[in-house]
């Protein structure tokens, strides 16, 4: 019994990392603390483009950068699924994210008009201590509708 209250416990505090960093980006909170006590200091990111960010800077810059071009964002995550191992966890969690495009001088014609963008969310977490942070993260888009797929698309695609 206390080893399943152990799991419930890692499981929640697993979730709760994805949950509050989704949190922070949709409230326009993002910042270096909120990464630190998410991610590992290697930890990599990669975007559904080919862009890959690496480490706390990198991750935090790239998520700056890339969320400054909307004027709101809202991500929604469902049905975690999460495997043990070593103090290691394999994390798939459904998202689905909703963007508004903020007022863009070199681009007006995606002024205040969204998209929608669905899919499948891979995480690798580790735990130091007490903590958890995630080691890995992978999103791969299973599908997208709206406005503007080919300017979100080039964002720092990798040459």
């Amino acid at each position: 019994m206390e080893e399943q209250l152990k799991e419930i416990i890692e499981r929640t505090q697993i979730s709760d990392l994805h949950l509050r960093y989704f949190r922070a980006i949709d409230e326009k909170q993002l910042d270096r603390k909120i990464v630190e006590v998410t991610f590992t200091t290697d930890a990599q990111v990669s975007k559904p483009n080919g862009a890959v960010s690496i480490g706390h800077d990198e991750i935090l810059d790239g998520h700056i950068k890339s969320f400054a071009r909307f004027q709101a964002t809202q991500h929604t995550t469902s049905d975690f699924i999460i495997e043990f191992g070593n103090d290691k966890a394999i994390v798939r969690t459904n998202l689905t994210a909703m963007h508004v495009w903020a007022d863009i001088a070199e681009n007006p014609s995606l002024n205040s008009k969204h998209f929608y963008a669905g899919g499948v969310l891979l995480t690798k977490a580790i735990k130091a201590g007490n903590k958890w942070r995630i080691s890995e993260w992978i999103f791969r888009n299973v599908w997208r509708t709206g406005e503007g797929m080919d300017e979100m698309a080039k964002f720092a695609r990798p040459e």
